[in-house]
């Protein structure tokens, strides 16, 4: 009478092995569009901690974008670069106080499709008011990620 009963606790058994393991790869991102909204979490929160912090950011199809920044150094800045997978953002020199933001925003070469992922390099150019030094901030390696917004 118990005859099925062995085999039917190894596919349960198999089956939740199955689900456990799904979730983990979706989880690292080992199945494309399951893993990106992990990915633009951790993106957005990275870039918004950073000394020159980027709060805000989207990118759209015909290629135009716009950053948020917001300056958490102590001292006060100028801005004088801003770019995106080597393109550059707006234009001229910005002086940021403590606290201080700023939108940049510009036209790229840069093509997406609305409603897709993308990942870009961002790179910061600014000097320090106080110390005269030139600092370049890439993000170490971590890109920003979103979703392509229509034009």
């Amino acid at each position: 009478m118990k005859r099925g009963q062995s085999s039917t606790e190894y596919l349960i058994i198999l089956a939740v092995v199955i689900v456990i393991a799904l979730i983990v790869v979706g989880v690292l991102g080992g199945i494309p569009g399951i893993g990106q909204s992990g990915r633009q979490r951790t993106s957005q929160t990275y870039w918004s901690t950073q000394d020159l912090a980027v709060t805000s950011y989207s990118v759209n199809t015909d290629g135009y974008v716009k950053l948020n920044l917001i300056n958490n150094l102590r001292n006060s800045i100028t801005l004088t670069a801003v770019t995106v997978n080597g393109q550059s953002v707006g234009s001229g020199s910005t002086s940021l106080s403590t606290g201080g933001t700023t939108l940049r925003e510009g036209d790229t070469s840069l093509t997406c499709t609305s409603g897709d992922t993308y990942e870009y390099t961002l790179s910061l150019t600014y000097v320090d008011s106080a110390t005269n030094s030139t600092y370049y901030f890439d993000g170490d390696g971590v890109e920003l990620v979103g979703l392509c917004a229509a034009s």
